[in-house]
């Protein structure tokens, strides 16, 4: 019996010991939208001194022991300031390097003019051709946005999405996608 009260007072001091770091640490608070690698990714909704609950996105709520939390690395996505725009895409082969030189810096300027980005030695933007695919010329666009914010986010994205386009098809290029050619050879 001594036994048996020994190891469950161990999980519940381990999980009161972490429950108490976790509130004097600070590394998340209420509402904020962590990442428990392995276990949830959702907005947290309540620490307790046993436990805390997430609600994941698809509103399932998901109780987690603190103790996990003192074991594991945490990805806090409200502490970040700026919101991160990685593109690879892909031009046909047929484009010259003046389409190819122009396109990047029509992008590039576009970007830099736009009210909605944030670009310095820190957050830094590029718009440079990255390497020749299977079937494209992929040019890489590297960017961050003014916003941490979920929705401005994907509307930046969005226009950002037709702005490239618009370049692209008014520098008479257009966009790859994967193929193959086939040669036959007559013997």
């Amino acid at each position: 019996f001594g036994v048996a009260v020994a190891l469950g007072a161990q999980d519940l001091f381990k999980n009161l010991i972490s429950g108490i770091m976790i509130i004097l640490e600070k590394r998340f608070e209420l509402n904020d939208i962590i990442e428990v690698p392995g276990h949830a990714t959702g907005s947290v909704e309540h620490i307790g001194f046993r436990s805390t609950l997430i609600r994941q996105f698809d509103t399932t709520p998901i109780s987690i022991p603190n103790y996990v939390f003192s074991d594991t690395s945490i990805v806090n996505f409200s502490e970040r300031k700026y919101r991160r725009i990685k593109w690879v895409i892909g031009l046909t082969y047929d484009t010259s390097i003046k389409q190819l030189k122009d396109i990047c810096n029509s992008i590039d300027s576009s970007i830099r003019s736009s009210d909605s980005f944030i670009f310095n030695d820190t957050y830094q933007l590029f718009v440079r051709v990255e390497k020749f695919n299977d079937s494209s010329i992929d040019i890489l666009i590297h960017a961050f946005t003014n916003t941490n914010k979920w929705e401005e986010y994907l509307n930046i994205k969005e226009n950002l999405a037709y702005e490239i386009k618009d370049i692209v098809e008014s520098n008479q290029s257009s966009f790859a996608f994967p193929s193959q050619s086939i040669y036959i050879e007559k013997n």
